[in-house]
């Protein structure tokens, strides 16, 4: 067997592409099948540095114009034809919101920057728990991009510095790796239990993985060298162990792993001997034979185009036809298999063999600026189509129009205009009223209502920086603060308009993932709070130095449970005590510096996400009726018990969202959620005339 080509490594490549696959498509036990992609990034790193360390051994450098050619060859043309149709699926078969989202993910795609953009989305507080992206598995192809954008400039370095002095380019590369691989899984430890949704897409910590398979082609040759009866043995025995690690990786993790991390150390390694264990003079016991057999070979063949096409066909049926698992998954798989086996013989190969791309480096190269050209125009048209007609509708909801019969007796509303305006809504939807136009905001645009905090969005700021950022009105002699998580912030706006009306000088002390209840939450990604204690002790001791004339609490009641002497609780009837206890406790810190102290009664939790039914084809007012979450409620009312048990002033705000089980989606023409939790800047500028009214404050604006 040849260096430069290992049929068992396609066979390899066949068998990370399939864990991969079988995991997305929850199909058998690979609950782990995720470490393919781990798989990948040593092959990767193996194959290309071995070609760099040829060049290198007869040039004693390598050429970048040629290293990046050929990679714009071996990955432009498959990515490219992707991306398209993943776009052209979204328009045509996702809801719009989503669709917009893709052609925006689509650019950093581009760019190679899909890991930065997924890492930025899975840690966004606004973002958790949103639809998977259709083009979220680019990542990979993001870090190993960046890696490859510095490893043959390092190589380059090294070579020139280092190859004399300790015996050769493979040397020299070998020491540099193994720098890259100690610092890399170091940073990778250290992220991974810090921010683990951060280190999984990073790419610094995924580096060691890709150095360690360049590493072990450094060393291929001089273990090549290496005879003796026992070698053979050696080699099988090695590649059977590899083979057993990324095997037990596959069906022992589960996505409640911490990674990467040490654990991606498994598969990395098992990878690292199968591929060290392969070489001329393996046994022929040795897992390599099962490797090369023919239909391993074809499947790795496809390898590249199959990780590209099989998951973006999971996502939009996942979506048309409801969870993708078993039959259902297997059939997405075989069609995937088939759009790869076209793309590798008419896309891949051509854009690698024939003469028009295979010689010279010109044109090769201009595939990178060719690609960015096509793209842009693309999401452009596909953002435009899934625009236009989004405004569109009939008359905005009223109690005098509200999808009624007009043989139908007028309805009885409540007093209260704005409780009656809800009241209309909820008919409005069971009377099959058409869908208002022109709604506010627009629905494909709910991600960006929320609340500004300006230079105050205090998240992922150190303590010790935190700054205080006067609003309202800052000529005021009154001062009004604002303490809680993002529940808190969602009121912001009414809040603003309120102090500004009545001559409050407001601070908002608002941290998004930490309640006002004086306990540490577990955050959306599923750990402790970092910062959480720090942030509710900062704002305690600020609101000692205001001594404000009003203090307003808000409070999500974090329904993923708080962390109680190092354990996690989450079972209703605990949490419920601590939602109780713990807003007490903050209620209980803060009067004694405040003229009055009131806690806004949180909004019941939707249990039907807006945007989905908002932006799907012909929404509907009856598909966006949602039920409240029960356990949402039961929190507000332990935060109202403690109210109550302290002398606080408790505000219902339920009556402004919902009739009984009832909660419309769409208020009027205004869309009363961003998504099921947080309600719109729209809305809740809307309420100020009422929130101020039961605040006992005479609000004109």
């Amino acid at each position: 067997m040849q260096v430069h080509f290992r049929q068992d490594i396609q066979g390899l490549r066949a068998v990370a592409v399939t864990l991969v696959a079988l995991d997305h498509a929850n199909i058998g036990p690979f609950r782990g099948g995720f470490v393919g992609v781990d798989v990948f990034f040593v092959i990767s790193g193996y194959l290309i540095t071995s070609l760099l360390l040829r060049e290198a051994d007869r040039t004693g450098t390598v050429s970048l114009s040629s290293f990046y050619a050929r990679r714009a060859r071996r990955i432009l043309p498959a990515a490219l034809l992707v991306t398209l149709v993943t776009i052209l699926l979204s328009v045509l078969f996702l809801d719009g919101a989503r669709a917009l989202a893709v052609g925006e993910q689509a650019i950093w795609v581009t760019f190679f920057a899909a890991n930065i953009k997924f890492a930025s989305d899975e840690t966004d507080y606004f973002a958790a728990g949103e639809p998977v992206s259709p083009l979220q598995h680019y990542w990979s192809l993001a870090v190993e991009e960046q890696f490859y954008l510095f490893w043959p400039l390092i190589l380059i370095a090294a070579l020139a510095l280092l190859s004399r002095r300790v015996g050769g380019p493979r040397k020299a590369a070998a020491l540099v790796l193994g720098v890259v691989v100690v610092a890399s899984f170091a940073w990778s430890l250290h992220l991974t239990a810090t921010n683990p949704l951060a280190a999984y897409f990073s790419t610094p910590a995924r580096a060691y993985e890709l150095a360690l398979g360049a590493l072990a082609a450094a060393g291929t040759p001089y273990l090549s060298r290496l005879r003796g009866t026992a070698m053979p043995f050696l080699l099988a025995l090695a590649s059977w162990v590899g083979v057993g690690l990324i095997a037990w990786s596959a069906l022992v993790f589960t996505e409640g792993t911490p990674f990467p991390g040490s654990a991606a150390a498994v598969p990395t390694i098992g990878t690292a001997l199968l591929l060290l264990g392969g070489l001329e003079h393996v046994a022929p016991w040795g897992p390599q034979r099962a490797l090369s057999v023919l239909p391993m070979r074809v499947v790795g063949d496809w390898s590249y185009s199959f990780y590209l096409w099989h998951w973006p066909l999971i996502i939009v049926a996942d979506y048309q036809f409801g969870e993708i698992s078993g039959f259902r998954g297997g059939s997405v798989l075989l069609v995937a298999l088939a759009l790869s086996a076209a793309t590798y013989t008419w896309v891949e190969t051509p854009f690698r063999t024939t003469k028009v791309w295979s010689v010279g480096r010109t044109r090769a190269l201009l595939l990178y600026p060719a690609t960015v050209l096509i793209v842009l125009p693309s999401v452009a048209v596909a953002n435009h189509v899934v625009r236009s007609g989004s405004e569109d509708g009939g008359a905005a909801i009223s109690l005098t129009t509200y999808g009624q019969d007009p043989s139908d007796p007028p309805a009885r509303f409540d007093d209260d205009p704005f409780v009656a305006l809800v009241e209309a809504s909820v008919l409005a939807a069971e009377n099959e009223m058409p869908m208002p136009g022109d709604l506010q905001p627009n629905p494909l645009d709910l991600k960006e209502s929320t609340a500004s905090l300006g230079d105050c969005d205090y998240i992922g700021i150190d303590t010790e920086d935190l700054e205080l950022c006067p609003r309202g009105d800052t000529d005021g002699d009154q001062v009004m603060v604002v303490l809680g998580d993002s529940h808190a912030r969602q009121w912001v706006p009414a809040l603003e308009a309120i102090a500004e009306d009545q001559g409050y000088l407001l601070y908002v002390l608002v941290r998004d993932g930490c309640p006002s209840i004086d306990q540490t939450p577990v955050t959306t990604s599923g750990g402790t709070s970092v910062g959480c204690q720090e942030f509710q002790d900062w704002a305690f001791d600020t609101i000692d130095e205001l001594q404000p004339d009003l203090t307003v609490l808000a409070t999500d009641a974090n329904e993923r449970g708080f962390v109680v002497d190092g354990e996690v609780v989450d079972d209703d009837k605990s949490v419920e005590a601590l939602v109780e206890s713990g807003m007490e406790a903050t209620i209980e810190r803060v009067q004694p510096s405040s003229g009055r102290t009131i806690l806004i009664g949180d909004p019941p939790i939707h249990k039907t996400s807006p945007v989905d039914c908002l932006t799907r084809d012909d929404p509907t007012l009856l598909g966006c009726l949602s039920e409240p979450t029960r356990r949402s409620e039961r929190m507000m009312r332990a935060t109202k018990r403690a109210a109550e048990t302290t002398g606080a002033e408790f505000i219902i705000t339920r009556p402004w969202f919902c009739v009984e089980d009832k909660c419309p989606t769409v208020v009027g023409r205004m869309v009363t959620h961003r998504d099921v939790e947080h309600i719109t800047v729209e809305y809740a500028t809307y309420l100020a005339p009422k929130l101020a009214e039961k605040m006992q404050l005479d609000y004109s604006g």
